[in-house]
């Protein structure tokens, strides 16, 4: 195989901005400034000229451990030294990946080429087709960071809660809401929104007593309307404990039917969390 070096640098180094961004992305550095931008560019250009090592008679072993020293030093010009082995682990294995998914365009396009450890080659590929791979896996890969992000985010939110009334006691799976701002108006108690399942054992705990009973008026996209509430003596955050709170059922409109995709009976109002009690 011919291989011309000037092409083996400006696809490796394209690659490896792509690369660098993805690892960006995963590990939520934002979006870059002026400055970043101009690293990661410099990294970019580093990774061009890395893969013309290529070209060098050096074992595979040593080539492995040049590509690790590498990603430690591209990752240090282009992020700092912050969680730089992480990033540097992260740029590894972003590669691998990358490197793999090209060698399967290859053999699906039965085109020449060859992926090394020090970097990709695509032959006779043409430029069109290999901006729309990248493209196409940059994409993929941002969709996949944000789910998994969205995940993280859920799971961190979800709390076990205890609820109280009287010697009636009802524990649920709740989700902290921070878009739930839902308050009694009269009272200004924040107010909890139950699922189906969650009040139907609420009564049958005895905790709907109509001494308890309120309604709540609220306003959501798209309409607004009254939620029917009772008032309980105390709800258990984990160890923290919030007195005379209100549990309202939802209506369907709340986004809380029997239970969401979590498993949660329960929003909570987001000033659950960020005033004492």
């Amino acid at each position: 195989m011919i291989v011309y070096g000037e092409i083996l640098f400006a696809e490796n180094m394209i690659i490896g901005g792509v690369l660098l961004y993805i690892t960006c992305e995963i590990h939520g550095l934002g979006i870059p400034d002026r400055v970043q931008k101009l690293r990661l560019l410099a990294g970019s250009v580093l990774c061009g000229f890395f893969s013309l090592t290529v070209f060098l008679p050096v074992r595979t072993l040593l080539t492995l451990l040049m590509e690790a020293a590498f990603a430690l030093c591209v990752c240090l010009l282009s992020f700092g030294r912050e969680k730089l082995w992480q990033r540097a682990l992260t740029f590894l294995l972003v590669t691998y990946f990358m490197g793999g998914m090209t060698m399967g365009l290859l053999l699906l396009t039965h085109h020449s080429g060859m992926y090394t450890a020090v970097g990709i080659y695509t032959g006779d590929m043409k430029a069109s087709l290999l901006a729309l791979f990248t493209g196409i896996a940059l994409f993929t890969a941002k969709q996949v960071i944000k789910t998994i992000a969205n995940k993280k985010f859920y799971r961190q939110h979800i709390y076990r809660v205890k609820l109280l009334s009287g010697k009636n006691e009802v524990e649920a799976e709740a989700f902290l809401d921070t878009g739930n701002g839902l308050h009694d108006p009269v009272s200004g108690k924040s107010v909890a929104v139950a699922g189906k399942s969650l009040w139907q054992r609420m009564e049958e705990q005895g905790f709907l007593r109509q001494e308890r009973y309120c309604a709540i008026p609220y306003e959501a996209v798209g309409g607004g309307g009254v939620l029917e509430g009772v008032r309980i003596d105390a709800l258990y955050i984990g160890k923290r404990r919030i007195r005379g709170c209100i549990i309202a059922k939802s209506d369907g409109a709340a986004n809380l039917g029997e239970k969401d995709a979590a498993g949660c009976e329960m929003l909570l109002c987001r000033d659950m969390m960020e005033r004492e009690f």
